[in-house]
């Protein structure tokens, strides 16, 4: 009768220590997850603000260039110069719109590359120790 209760004192030891074990890994690696999600969450926030002080400097930079075609129209003297002035003005807006449009959408692609990396990295770590586990 004394064995069988040591047996049982010795299961429930190595149960206890399976259990904290198990434990320590899911803190370990919830741990992890959350450092993960922080670090991403700086990049994104980093990256908006680099997209957001770049539409600053592009509203200010066509407000200057607002400004000097306006200077411009006012100083033509024929409804032909004002044509013209105006037709430059629509392509010049256009090219910078356009430029301006495909930065955006460089900087967005290059935010979003770099804030699902730390994600990416995690998941692939916690999927290789699950398959090693389960191994």
């Amino acid at each position: 009768m004394k064995s069988m209760n040591m047996n049982q004192a010795y299961s429930m030891d190595k149960y206890a220590e399976t259990y904290m074990k198990q434990m320590e890994d899911m803190m370990s690696a919830g741990k992890m997850s959350t450092d993960a999600f922080m670090k991403s969450g700086s990049i994104l926030a980093k990256g908006m603000e680099d997209m957001m002080k770049t539409c600053i400097s592009k509203a200010q930079s066509s407000n200057e260039k607002s400004a000097t075609a306006w200077k411009s129209l006012m100083a033509c003297k024929t409804i032909n110069d004002v044509a013209e002035a105006q037709n430059r003005m629509a392509q010049q807006c256009l090219e910078e719109a356009m430029n301006t449009t495909a930065q955006m959408s460089e900087m967005s692609v290059k935010v979003a590359m770099e804030f699902f990396e730390p994600i990416n990295k995690q998941m692939s770590a916690a999927m290789r120790k699950a398959q090693s586990m389960a191994a």
